[in-house]
């Protein structure tokens, strides 16, 4: 024995026994496999040439015959074998349909049906025209049914596979007007949505409108979704816009509303269709419909009307309206205080605000100055001091109360 320790336990004998199996087998070679594929599918594409057959005569059977021996040699795999016999039988019952199929036999089938019954067991052509009207309908292209049923009649055009159809009719005047946004999306260096995400896209769109009561009529036709495409706005923003601007708006009190209009030049007649813009970026637009409310409530409380501009950075400083209304509350309550009287400091709006919400220290220093200043002359009798039986500490100046 060697110094080698050799544990029989520790081997693994059905992974050895695989190895040497998988070692003493010999791969397939892509022929072989195949033609085992083929085999086992033989009697499916001879069953699809049989059925094209019926429907063709001259050189598209002798195609039908060809694709069947082809199979059998192992030249054409059995799935593209189907995949060609169902586009002949498609093209030539749309010939049959159209009276020009060449038959061998006369051409009894020129009034649609199949020689046997005058047609009233099978119209190639009503059906391959339900076929395409129904395609088309789904994308509101119904009106070019006629189009495509002359390119499939010249076998241009293989109506089993709607990919394949709205390609065909991807260059007339109705398809690039139903599809606009994508021209101008191509245009802005975006990729163009394929017609079935589309109208996806079009229908989570109107779904989101509903379920969120906008006005009738508002928002729900392919030509008020085309410039929401063409923005590249996504369901999730689209809902963010609706949620948190739209009806944060259109169901907040009157206030609210008078203050879009002060603020913004926005009436409620034109709320949606200003959320809703997709040049105006979401963001700037929730941040515009919480400052109406904050300013409404400075409004309501303290008789303030804030500019734009203030409002809008108490939003960015993360104050809502809630939060801001006992803070404008005690502003009102301090009314005097805010407003110069002859000879005094000028403060402005932003100055005032900073200070109610504790974030300008010099505008409250210079605002505890003032109520400084009016103490002691209402102390030593000063001319625009004057008591109205206020209680103790507190002084009532001509425009109100400082404290």
């Amino acid at each position: 024995m060697s110094n080698v320790d050799f544990n029989l336990s520790n081997l693994d004998f059905d992974a050895l026994e695989q190895s040497v199996r998988e070692v003493a087998t010999p791969t397939k070679t892509p022929a072989e496999i195949l033609a085992e594929q083929n085999a086992a599918r033989l009697g499916e594409v001879a069953g699809a040439a049989d059925v094209a057959g019926s429907f063709v005569s001259g050189e598209a059977q002798a195609r039908v015959d060809e694709i069947l021996a082809g199979v059998q040699s192992g030249k054409y795999s059995a799935e593209d074998a189907l995949g060609a016999l169902s586009a002949i039988e498609t093209a030539g019952r749309a010939a049959l349909g159209a009276g020009v199929a060449d038959t061998g036999d006369g051409g009894d089938g020129g009034d649609g049906g199949d020689g046997g019954d005058g047609g009233t067991s099978f119209t190639p052509r009503q059906d391959a025209r339900n076929t395409i009207r129904a395609v088309l309908a789904t994308f509101g292209l119904e009106g070019l049914a006629d189009v495509v049923y002359e390119e499939y009649a010249a076998e241009r055009v293989n109506i089993s596979n709607p990919d394949a159809i709205l390609f065909s009719i991807r260059n007339t005047t109705q398809y690039q007007q139903r599809f606009a946004a994508n021209a101008k999306r191509a245009a802005k260096g975006l990729p163009e949505l394929d017609p079935a995400s589309y109208i996806a896209l079009e229908n989570q769109y109107r779904d989101l409108m509903r379920a969120n009561g906008l006005p009738p009529g508002f928002y729900d036709q392919i030509s008020d979704f085309e410039k929401l495409i063409e923005g590249d706005v996504s369901v999730y923003e689209l809902s963010s816009r609706v949620t948190e601007g739209y009806r944060k708006v259109a169901e907040a009190d009157p206030a609210v509303k008078q203050q879009m209009r002060q603020l913004y030049n926005v009436d409620e007649s034109g709320l949606a269709a200003y959320f809703l813009d997709p040049d105006r970026a979401a963001p700037l637009l929730l941040r515009q419909a919480n400052a109406a409310a904050i300013a409404a409530r400075g409004r309501e409380q303290a008789n303030l009307q804030l500019s734009a501009m203030s409002a809008e950075e108490l939003v960015s400083r993360g104050i809502t309206g809630e939060q801001a209304q006992s803070t404008f509350a005690r502003m009102g309550q301090l009314a005097g205080l805010y407003q110069e009287m002859g000879g005094e400091e000028m403060l402005t709006e932003q100055q005032k605000v900073g200070a109610a919400f504790g974030f300008d220290v010099q505008a409250q220093q210079a605002l505890e100055r003032r109520r400084a200043q009016r103490v002691a002359e209402f102390a030593g009798g000063g001319a625009f001091a004057r008591t109205t039986g206020a209680t103790s500490g507190t002084v009532e100046t001509g425009v109100g109360t400082a404290q």
